[in-house]
């Protein structure tokens, strides 16, 4: 498998997988690896390599098959205990987990990092916060490509109050990096993807049958693409 590998800036790099991306974030003493893409394996491993000598701590957004691939390479991951359960039925049952907190912060020795919990993509996703940076790292919480939003852990409510969330904490960042699409986004798709994700809890979209044949519909606006499949009156 091959990886792109792109420098944002400093000491930031994504690594993309086709249509899933990872990030690696290196202060002055050690390195967080934000996700693992999906394949895994040792080319993984070497990408990473390639770009630091730091010891490196991964951390999972959030724990669906696309973002932890090559967790075996990384030691004992992090994650918010809220994501546990939803990581074990994923057929991770037995392997030692690290917990990460709402508000706990990583210090790479020069970058800081504070974690934020959003859940609704699943019960225990996380964002990573660099203020002084003024990025914020989301993982699938916002993308402009399709935020899948069915199927077992998903929460649309739970993610109108994440999204209300982190418009709060926009005076604090710039830039967004996704787990999809594109690497970089402003600042502004926090509300437009809120403004959506409350258009369809309202029922004030029309969904079309999605594209690759999906058990979902896809509901659209303003650039945002929700995956999901609507409750069915009894």
């Amino acid at each position: 498998m091959e990886y792109r590998v792109a420098s944002l800036a400093g000491q930031v790099w994504s690594i993309d997988e086709t249509f899933v991306q990872s990030y690696l974030i290196e202060g002055r003493d050690r390195a967080v690896l934000f996700d693992c893409c999906l394949s895994g394996g040792v080319s993984f491993k070497n990408a990473v390599d390639s770009l630091t000598d730091k010891p490196v701590q991964l951390v999972f957004s959030h724990t669906d098959g696309d973002h932890t691939g090559a967790q075996e390479f990384f030691g004992t991951p992090m994650l918010n205990p809220a994501e546990y359960d939803y990581y074990v039925s994923k057929g991770n049952a037995g392997k030692p987990v690290l917990p990460l907190w709402e508000g706990d912060v990583l210090d790479l020795g020069g970058t800081l990092l504070e974690t934020v919990l959003i859940p609704g993509h699943t019960p225990g996703h996380i964002a990573l916060l660099d203020r002084a940076a003024r990025r914020l790292y989301v993982g699938d919480t916002i993308s402009d490509r399709s935020i899948f939003m069915f199927g077992p852990g998903r929460s649309l409510p739970a993610l109108i109050a994440s999204l209300r969330k982190l418009e709060d904490l926009t005076p604090a960042f710039d830039t967004i990096h996704t787990g999809h699409g594109s690497t970089s986004l402003t600042s502004d798709w926090v509300s437009r993807t809120r403004v959506v994700a409350e258009k369809l809890a309202a029922g004030e979209l029309e969904g079309v049958p999605e594209p690759r044949g999906l058990p979902c519909r896809m509901y659209s606006d303003d650039g945002v693409n929700l995956l999901y499949t609507p409750l069915t009156p009894a």
